[in-house]
C-alpha cells in the first residue's frame, strides 16, 4: 500500500530539512587574552591574532571545543577564573597556588626570560666591562637592573643578588624606554614581546642580550567548573600532536646561558 502524496511530500521535506541543519555546535568556552605582541594582539583591520590566539584555536577545536575570546587584565583573569566566572587563560605558568582553583593542560610552548643590556657608545662607561661569568654578574652592585613589578621570572633570582634587588617598574614598554634611554644598565624582559617592540620602534639593534634566564613552560589554564578529565585529556591530545615552533620563536644567543645551569649560578 502506498503512502498518500501528501505524506511522501512531508518526509521529503522532513528529510530535506534533517540534512541542511548544521552539525552539533562545539561546546564555547570563554578565554581571556589581553594586547601582548606577537602572541595575542588585534592587527590593522581589528582581527584578533598572534601565536597563543592561533594555537588556543587550534587546540580547542581540535578537541571539540570553541573558544569565544574576551579582552581581560591578567589579574582579572585570574579573579574570574577563581571565581568561575571565565572558562580559561593562555600562556599560564602552572604553580601549586594556582591550582587551588584551576587546571592546567600540558605545556604548548616555552616562554624565554633574558637580560637585556643597551650596546656600549663611544666615550661612555661600559659597567659589563669585566664581567666574565654568571658569578660576576650576580655580585655587582653598581648595575642599575630593572623588572616587571611583581614578577620573579626565575629560579636564580633568589640565587643572584644583582638579580634579586632589580628596581620594579609597572610596565615592559617602561623597562624598554629607560634601557634605551640608558637610565638603566640592564632590564629582564620576555625575550619575544621585548624583540617586538624594540623592532616596532627600530631600536633592537642597540640592544644585546647578557644572559639567558629561563625558558618557562606555559600551558592553557581553566576554571575547575569549565571542564572534565575526558575534555582535559582530549586538549592534551592535541598538545601532543604540535608541530616544532618555528626558529623564529626560539630565544636568543646571550653572552650567558644559565638555562643549561637552572638553579644556582654558574660559569
Amino acid at each position: 500500500m502506498h503512502a498518500p502524496a501528501a505524506i511522501r511530500r512531508a518526509l521529503g521535506l522532513g528529510i530535506l530539512l534533517g540534512l541542511s541543519l548544521p552539525l552539533a555546535a562545539k561546546e564555547a568556552l570563554s578565554v581571556a587574552w589581553s594586547h601582548w605582541p606577537p602572541f595575542s594582539q588585534l592587527d590593522g583591520r581589528g582581527e584578533l591574532g598572534g601565536l597563543d590566539i592561533t594555537l588556543t584555536r587550534q587546540i580547542l577545536r581540535g578537541a571539540d571545543l570553541e573558544p569565544a575570546f574576551r579582552n581581560l587584565p591578567w589579574a582579572r583573569t585570574l579573579h574570574l577564573l577563581e571565581g568561575g566566572q571565565l572558562d580559561a587563560g593562555m600562556g599560564a605558568l602552572d604553580t601549586p597556588e594556582r591550582r587551588q582553583f584551576a587546571r592546567f593542560s600540558a605545556p604548548y610552548r616555552h616562554a624565554s626570560f633574558v637580560l637585556l643590556s643597551h650596546q656600549g657608545a663611544p666615550g661612555a662607561p661600559d659597567r659589563w666591562q669585566g664581567i666574565q661569568q654568571l658569578t660576576d654578574l650576580c655580585q655587582q652592585t653598581r648595575l642599575r637592573l630593572g623588572k616587571l613589578r611583581g614578577t620573579r621570572p626565575t629560579p636564580l633570582t633568589e640565587a643572584c643578588p644583582a638579580l634579586k634587588q632589580a628596581h620594579e617598574y609597572n610596565s615592559d614598554d617602561k623597562l624598554i624606554e629607560l634601557l634605551l634611554a640608558r637610565r638603566l644598565d640592564g632590564a629582564i624582559l620576555e625575550w619575544q614581546h621585548a624583540q617586538h617592540r624594540l623592532t616596532q620602534l627600530g631600536a633592537e639593534g642597540f640592544i644585546q642580550c647578557q644572559l639567558l634566564l629561563h625558558r618557562q613552560p606555559v600551558s592553557l589554564i581553566f576554571a575547575k567548573t569549565a571542564l572534565g578529565d575526558e575534555a582535559l585529556a582530549r586538549i592534551n591530545a592535541v598538545i601532543a600532536k604540535l608541530p616544532a615552533p618555528a626558529p623564529a620563536f626560539a630565544p636568543p644567543v646571550c653572552r650567558f646561558d644559565n638555562t643549561r645551569f637552572p638553579g644556582a649560578p654558574a660559569a
